[in-house]
């Protein structure tokens, strides 16, 4: 009766209709029904979005019927399907280089790799530290200078306060990295492809780093990664209680045994809570992605908004399908497994030194759980449990806020961001200025990285419903570029101010008369004994 203008990017001859739009090659709609084309991702490869997603230019009638029967998989080249065409069609194949289709390796195999990897890596550990605690392996040729060598590095690492610092670096790269994964932000793949190899370098995936993503359904790898650090702190602490209870054999007279294997266990605490330290924000960024699904419309236009998702890490899997329920349950209970455990472990071992680090009395849980409180001050000794908090929360949780509600996220985010630098700069819980200093520095730029994403986020949905010009008149930017670049040089630039205002003020500091270690350059912390009052 009439007729409507062709949809974005799509091609329109006389006489189309709806189901029978030209698809160029490169483009992929989930419904003959849709009047959205989504561009394919390329996945790594060059212009493999194109090689995939072959579309459907012939846009004529007979294409109707084979497009009502096929589906979305009408607009893939042969041998792949699914959304955006990023399946493999042949089962047990993955895609390599975002064009090309090869067949997974047996997972026995795998999981004898992972295995060795694992063995390998706590024997070398186990073997580094034997080797360090040998004092008279120092005077030898060889090993002795790479012993000394070793002995020099702790030395400045203890000095510099580095621990503190690499703390605050390495939580503030857990959180900027997860901004394409968690927030849904479409950024330019000039800062994504970094940012991408960079998580996928230091995420914890046991099940990926031999075997393939879509070799290993999504539930099986959140089940891999989700125990496997388990095992590992469970074969740390049985370790430390298995070197107590064979020194305990031979004593004379022998402790009691609870008492020896509880030794047991604080003497390898300190790996356990670096390991759980390392392993909590991107495990959990893991178990919250299962409700993380990718949205495609499969509505006409002028309707009831309809569509289908899946899941970003499991394209086979369409949200809200039993299939997708049963992964679900599963990270339900890993959520009370690692995020809410790791949080209710690091409060209840800061609860329990709260008497001795106020009484300045050390004892051997304050000594063993010192990665938690040693670098800040005695009144804020509890600020990890908080640090954690705010990284479960901008890692994790925020995707249970429906992806419908994108935006919402970064409301959140930035609303978390902003409070957490203003208390962060009132209350400075670290007991070196330059720590602190640091801190409220990464802290604004992960601000400004959450407000940048936001301007790309509303730059985006008026471009694609008002055009580019409306956005430039709204935003001030003619280009998504031109929004990331700045927002690049802003964080580098508040990085770069706050790192000076940090060597002024520890310069400054240092010049204030003080009795420091020598270790350390920092006041003596001095200890009090059971029974002992003062100090003479």
């Amino acid at each position: 009766d009439y007729c409507k203008p062709c949809p974005p990017s799509a091609e329109c001859s006389d006489n189309t209709a709806l189901a029978t739009i030209g698809v160029p090659a490169g483009y992929w709609r989930a419904s003959p029904s849709s009047a959205v084309l989504t561009a394919c991702r390329d996945f790594g490869g060059d212009r493999a979005g194109e090689a995939r997603c072959a579309g459907n230019e012939r846009g004529a009638k007979q294409a109707s019927r084979r497009l009502e029967e096929a589906g979305s998989d009408e607009y893939c080249a042969p041998g792949f399907t699914g959304p955006e065409c990023q399946l493999c069609a042949a089962e047990n194949h993955y895609l390599v280089g975002g064009d090309e289709c090869k067949e997974c390796a047996p997972r026995a195999a795998v999981a004898g790799r992972i295995v060795a990897l694992v063995m390998c890596v706590c024997a070398a550990c186990g073997l580094a530290v034997w080797a360090y605690s040998m004092t008279k392996w120092r005077k030898e040729r060889y090993i002795g200078r790479v012993l000394r060598f070793a002995d020099r590095a702790v030395y400045w690492y203890v000095a510099i306060g580095l621990t503190a610092k690499t703390k605050v670096l390495f939580g503030f790269y857990q959180i900027c990295t997860v901004l394409s994964s968690t927030y849904s932000a479409r950024l330019p793949p000039k800062y994504t492809s970094w940012t991408d190899n960079l998580d996928n370098a230091v995420s914890i995936d046991w099940s990926g780093f031999f075997l393939p993503e879509q070799c290993l359904g999504y539930g099986e790898r959140l089940v891999v990664s989700a125990l496997s650090p388990v095992v590992l702190i469970a074969l740390l602490m049985g370790t430390g209680i298995a070197l107590r209870l064979h020194v305990w054999r031979t004593a004379s007279p022998r402790p009691k045994l609870w008492a020896e294997a509880a030794l047991g266990l604080l003497d390898l605490t300190p790996a356990g809570l670096v390991l759980i330290f390392c392993f909590v924000p991107s495990i959990s960024a893991s178990i919250f992605r299962s409700w993380s699904c990718q949205a495609y419309t499969i509505s006409p236009p002028n309707e009831p908004l309809e569509q289908v998702s899946y899941m970003r890490q499991d394209a086979s899997v369409e949200c809200g399908t039993e299939d997708h329920e049963s992964i679900t349950d599963v990270a339900v209970g890993f959520i009370v497994l690692w995020p809410v455990g790791s949080l209710v472990l690091f409060t209840s071992l800061l609860a329990a030194c709260y008497k001795p680090l106020q009484a300045k009395s050390p004892n051997a849980l304050t000594r063993a759980t010192a990665f938690l409180h040693r670098e800040y001050e005695k009144t804020w000794y509890w600020w990890e449990a908080v640090e954690l908090a705010r990284k479960l929360v901008l890692t994790g949780f925020v995707l249970l806020i429906p992806e419908k509600n994108a935006f919402l996220r970064l409301v959140v985010a930035t609303l978390v961001c902003s409070c957490y630098a203003v208390v962060l700069a009132v209350v400075r819980p670290y007991k070196r200025v330059e720590d602190d200093v640091l801190a409220v520095a990464t802290s604004l730029a992960l601000l400004l990285l959450f407000l940048g994403t936001n301007w790309t986020t509303i730059f985006l949905g008026i471009e694609e419903r008002s055009g580019t010009d409306d956005a430039d008149a709204v935003l001030g930017f003619g280009s998504l570029n031109g929004i990331v670049d700045t927002m690049i040089v802003l964080v580098v630039f508040a990085l770069v101010f706050f790192l000076i205002g940090a060597v002024v003020a520890a310069r400054r500091v240092a010049k204030v008369p003080t009795v420091r270690l020598v270790s350390t350059k920092q006041p003596p912390e001095l200890s009090i004994g059971t029974g002992i009052t003062w100090h003479l």
